[in-house]
């Protein structure tokens, strides 16, 4: 039998065109240097290259045990493969790698091959297009479809870092657009900008903290800010402790290897970076409860339980709700996990002590001394949220302020008696829960939400181009419910105070928010209108700032109404246990006057 003698084939030959290699599937042998060693392989680059931007010239190799040193010159032969992390069903991309492959040392101590500048020195990452949309629909797993994809890196974001797959790059003058957050030792990241954030678009697409706004588009298909870069922090690659990085603040020039996980191109920092702060500070609101003027917040508190391992989290919720929200009159809560958490039996859905233990971190903090309620407990194991935690809305108030008159929740017997079309829209997910407050001896009925939530969705940089949106049909419902559900109210009283509140796990410019009905015009106003400055954002999600959290009114509300957004939480480093939260409060300020309760 005659040997096979593999094809020699330089890495950026290896690499194509192409989100896949041309190559996939067949041996070949290469030879490069390599430039970064992680805890499960390594990184080689050609040290010439081919000066065709199109063509990375570096690729990953996946080695466990013993792996060659930085600067070593090797030859390499293996199987070309497409790896997608995570497997298939993700969405991810696939990343081009050798794995175990025959290894020989050339030589040692070679110097590395100049980074590519990302950035105005160097390639600017576009700016509008993630993928153009003539080339969608496609499946970018797909070996077929992959090599006939147009491929346009100067225009495409996710065409751009492919052709820097595997290379030593330096991010140029990156400012930070998000905390940094720490998943293990081996994975912290934060999003920046180059440059200071001096090639965006728009151009005014920055918000006064900081930020980046995701860009409006009814569908959200509009610009999703490709001109971020993931910077990671892998403690087998950084040889620093983690820095502490605050939405703002200015990074000194980040080289390191391009890679890929969960969903997005990463820049794993291999040379120390250093911080300038912002000095971003954390929001004190401007609205406090006062004469005929009520109160009302809204707040995720990220699965908090009655553990003692959620002790800091919920010190930090005391803090927040006393000092920088200002003791709402009413305090909206969802993600409120039962008294065992994700931990002991999980048909126990009793949430009395989580509860109360918020109200005394509160008191703990010179707050009020709220009342909680949150009955009637879910079923178990259908609300959604981290499994067993049995997550639910429920409510703070202060009785010195307010008296509860009644309450309920919409469960598709209350729905189906209330004539909505679909009492079922909430199956699945969180039920809301209505509340009859008197204030002043006036009514006001606010409904709690926590709509189907967006996990699941496809990445954004991810393989299945236009990416999936996950629960768009089951929210679309669920609004459409809260809309007829508030009509009835108004059939029944006119003047009715009603405001629909919370976590709606979507935009304020998505098209399932125009809280209206076929023929029937809006009856509720979103109070973003309100809001006196463009830093309305109460969540970061990659780095794209977004409006998750809302609050809506009903026009006998409207007058002199007034809207914050308390910023505290997602701007600044999530790095343990102390975060009070990933989402942001948020407060409405209520004149609430005219006709008196019976």
């Amino acid at each position: 039998m005659i040997a096979v003698i593999p094809a020699v084939r330089a890495i950026y030959e290896i690499q194509g065109a192409g989100h896949r290699s041309p190559y996939n599937g067949t041996e070949v042998t290469t030879t490069g240097v390599v430039t970064a060693v992680a805890f499960n392989g390594y990184y080689v680059q050609d040290p010439i290259g081919d000066a065709d931007d199109a063509t990375s010239d570096g690729i990953f190799v996946f080695k466990t045990g013993s792996k060659p040193s930085v600067g070593d010159a090797v030859e390499l032969t293996d199987f070309v493969s497409e790896f997608v992390p995570g497997g298939s069903s993700t969405g991810n991309l696939s990343a081009t790698q050798l794995s175990f492959p025959d290894i020989t040392i050339l030589s040692s101590g070679n110097p590395l091959p100049a980074p590519v500048v990302v950035g105005s020195s160097g390639r600017i990452p576009p700016n509008v297009l993630v993928i153009s949309p003539g080339e969608e629909p496609v499946d970018l797993q797909d070996d077929g479809q992959a090599a006939t994809n147009p491929f346009n890196p100067d225009v495409d974001g996710i065409d751009f870092y492919e052709s820097l797959e595997g290379m030593l790059v330096t991010v140029e003058d990156p400012v930070a657009v998000s905390g940094v957050r720490t998943f293990s030792p081996f994975s912290s990241e934060v999003f920046t900008l180059t440059n200071d954030g001096a090639n965006i678009a728009p151009p005014d697409a920055r918000t006064a903290r900081g930020g980046i706004n995701l860009q409006p588009d009814p569908e959200n298909r509009g610009d999703q800010n490709p001109e971020r870069v993931q910077i990671q922090f892998d403690g087998t690659l950084y040889p620093g402790s983690v820095p502490v990085i605050t939405v703002g603040d200015r990074l000194s020039d980040v080289t390191g290897v391009v890679g890929y996980s969960f969903g997005n191109f990463e820049v794993n920092a291999t040379e120390i970076v250093t911080v300038t702060p912002s000095g971003l500070a954390r929001e004190v609101t401007g609205l406090t409860g006062t004469g005929n003027r009520l109160t009302v917040a809204s707040y995720n508190v990220l699965n908090l339980s009655a553990l003692s391992s959620d002790d800091n989290q919920r010190a930090s919720l005391g803090e927040q709700i006393t000092a920088n929200l200002r003791a709402p009159d009413i305090v909206a809560l969802q993600e409120i996990q039962d008294n065992n958490g994700t931990s002991g039996d999980p048909n126990e859905t009793d949430a009395t002590l989580t509860l109360q233990s918020l109200v005394d971190a509160i008191v703990a903090a010179g707050g009020p001394e709220y009342v909680a309620f949150d009955v009637p407990p879910p079923v178990p194991g259908v609300s959604g949220g981290a499994p067993g935690s049995n997550i639910r809305n429920a409510y703070l108030y202060n009785p010195d302020r307010v008296e509860l008159e009644s309450f309920v929740s919409l469960t598709p017997s209350v729905l189906t008696a209330a004539g909505v079309s679909n009492p079922d829209a909430f199956m699945g997910s969180r039920s809301p829960l209505s509340a009859t407050f008197v204030f002043k001896d006036r009514e006001i009925t606010i409904i709690n939400n926590h709509l189907t939530s967006r996990f699941g969705s496809n990445p954004i940089f991810g393989a299945f181009q236009p990416f999936f949106q996950a629960g768009e049909d089951e929210r679309g419902a669920q609004t459409e419910a809260l809309n007829e559900y508030v009509n009835f109210l108004l059939a029944a009283d006119q003047h009715a105070r009603i405001a629909v509140v919370g976590d709606m796990n979507t935009f304020e410019f998505h098209n399932d928010l125009t809280l209206g009905l076929p023929g029937i015009p809006p009856v509720l106003e979103n109070l973003l209108a309100a809001m006196p400055d463009d830093n309305r954002y109460t969540f970061n999600f990659e780095g794209n700032s977004q409006v998750l959290d809302h609050i809506f009114i009903t026009k006998s509300l409207m007058a002199s109404a007034q809207f914050d957004i308390v910023h505290a939480n997602v701007d600044f480093p999530r790095v343990d246990n102390t975060v009070a939260s990933d989402h942001e409060p948020i407060v409405a300020d209520l004149l609430i006057h005219g006709r008196k309760a019976k």
